[in-house]
């Protein structure tokens, strides 16, 4: 059985805004030990030592020195791939051990509900459904790309992806599944999948991780913290992580994604 531990954490701006959450939010992404982490509203101060790191491009508009909306973290080494939008997402591809297929990882924030409304340049999900737009039309492409790529999406949603959910809007939520399918992958920590979890308060979220559903034998279990530990505020909300297994063709050869 070969297996590849992958997470999301929204930091919340901590290395511009809360730099005394750094030292705990670097414990809590030891701990919990992934393979790859996507990590957003992340600082060059909060990801974790060692590793191979790419960034989105800093919005000098917005951003602080140090800060990216994206940054993924991999114990293996990273080729990054070009997105449409540098600053809200960024891809590489990398080669897990024991996969037999490459990688694809693509890390995004989705905009939230009120993008540019305050500024009256948009309207209330206006630029959440015109990112999901963009985002899912790229899935594509990359999958039509890179055919014999395993595909993961993952990070900052915006939005829950159950039928029942509390957060988001019905046609970019439904965009979003679709689109998903479209490129061969499915979410994984849904509301209904996070079910599993002993917390209730990790059994919602708008952090996500996506993988291609179209690998044989694949199974997968999640795990979740809380934003506060301890009664120490971490973040706005806790992150997800989840493990991916599988085991390989008897014959040795690779799994391939179905046709």
């Amino acid at each position: 059985m070969s297996s590849v531990r992958i997470g999301t954490w929204n930091l919340g701006r901590s290395g511009a805004f809360h730099r005394t959450r750094i030292a705990r939010q670097l414990e809590l992404l030891r701990q919990y030990n992934a393979d790859v982490w996507v990590l957003t509203e992340a600082h060059d101060a909060n990801v974790p030592p060692g590793g191979h790191v790419v960034s989105s491009s800093c919005n000098s508009d917005f951003h602080h020195t140090g800060e990216h909306r994206v940054v993924l973290w991999s114990r293996y080494p990273l080729s990054q791939i070009a997105t449409e939008d540098p600053v809200s997402t960024v891809a590489a591809r990398l080669e897990v051990p024991g996969m037999d297929l490459p990688l694809l990882v693509y890390g995004t924030v989705i905009s939230h509900a009120h993008g540019g409304v305050v500024q009256r340049q948009a309207l209330s999900w206006q630029r959440h459904h015109e990112a999901v737009q963009r985002q899912r039309a790229e899935w594509l492409r990359l999958r039509q790309n890179l055919p014999d790529h395993a595909m993961c999406v993952a990070g900052d949603f915006n939005t829950n992806l159950d039928e029942a959910a509390r957060y988001g809007a019905a046609d970019p939520r439904h965009s979003i599944l679709q689109g998903l399918a479209d490129a061969g992958m499915a979410c994984l920590t849904s509301d209904a999948l996070r079910r599993t979890l002993a917390q209730p308060g990790d059994r919602a979220g708008v952090d996500h991780v996506c993988f291609s559903s179209d690998m044989d034998g694949l199974s997968s279990q999640i795990e979740a913290w809380p934003a506060t530990i301890d009664g120490q505020r971490l973040s706005e909300r806790g992150g997800i992580l989840v493990e991916l297994a599988w085991r390989r063709a008897s014959n040795g050869q690779p799994r391939l994604p179905h046709p």
